[in-house]
């Protein structure tokens, strides 16, 4: 007869455990995140709405982070993020300077490549704040919501969250991208805010099937399910 896996719910456990799935997710993540901080400086619209180009890639790094909550725990999703906040910095501090480097006689396109990498520094800044602030409010509104629901409704938990988590990084991205960087028209942000955050939670919403999915699979395959009971949510702990 075939028992079923008990999973490591201990998210202190989970947190030290060996994994074989997270590195791989981990990497995807960053990817995501760095294509964001280099393209998001272009909107564009479909229909009347204004929307940000990240939006294409940038929801994705909520589904994974959803995975790193719900599976592993808010202490694993806290360690990922700075993670990323390190290779954003890194990214965007290179990039700029390899933009100030003089080109040679050659080099046709300089000024379209300082265009982008110039003003990653300021947009950078506020990836960096927004991302920071939406990645810990979507982690902590998910890891309280499955305490709250004893693990129970997990699509309300990953589309709420998500909601949570987009409102936070949006108003400080446009709001930082503004003021730092003059990226925006100042009648773009309240638009750009709302319709990004909005469509963002629809693709959460479309990709729920695929999402829950996923999340059952490693769940079962990494044998952990961290319900983070007593955990310090302080995102700035380093425990």
């Amino acid at each position: 007869m075939n028992q079923s896996k008990e999973l490591i719910t201990d998210p202190v456990v989970a947190a030290n455990q060996y994994t074989k799935y997270l590195g791989i997710l981990g990497m995807l993540w960053v990817t995501f995140l760095l294509i964001t901080v280099f393209t998001a400086v272009k909107t564009f619209s479909i229909g009347p709405f204004v929307l940000n180009i990240a939006i294409l890639a940038y929801p994705f790094t909520y589904v994974f982070a959803d995975i790193f909550t719900e599976v592993y725990g808010y202490r694993v999703t806290r360690r990922i993020v700075w993670t990323g906040f390190a290779c954003v910095l890194a990214a965007s501090i290179i990039t700029y300077l390899y933009s100030i480097v003089p080109p040679s006689a050659s080099y046709a396109d300089n000024e379209a490549f300082s265009l982008i990498f110039k003003t990653s520094p300021a947009i950078a800044l506020a990836a960096i704040v927004s991302f920071f602030g939406g990645e810990m409010t979507n982690s902590f509104v998910l890891a309280k919501m499955k305490i709250f629901t004893k693990g129970s409704t997990m699509w309300a938990r990953l589309i709420g969250s998500t909601a949570a988590g987009q409102l936070v990084d949006n108003t400080l991205f446009f709001g930082v991208a503004f003021l730092a960087a003059g990226a925006f028209r100042l009648e773009e942000l309240i638009p750009l805010t709302l319709n990004t955050a909005i469509f963002a939670t629809a693709w959460e919403v479309l990709a729920l099937p695929v999402t829950y999915r996923v999340i059952k699979f490693i769940k079962h395959k990494e044998g952990l399910d961290a319900y983070d009971k007593g955990t310090n949510f302080n995102p700035f702990a380093l425990k």
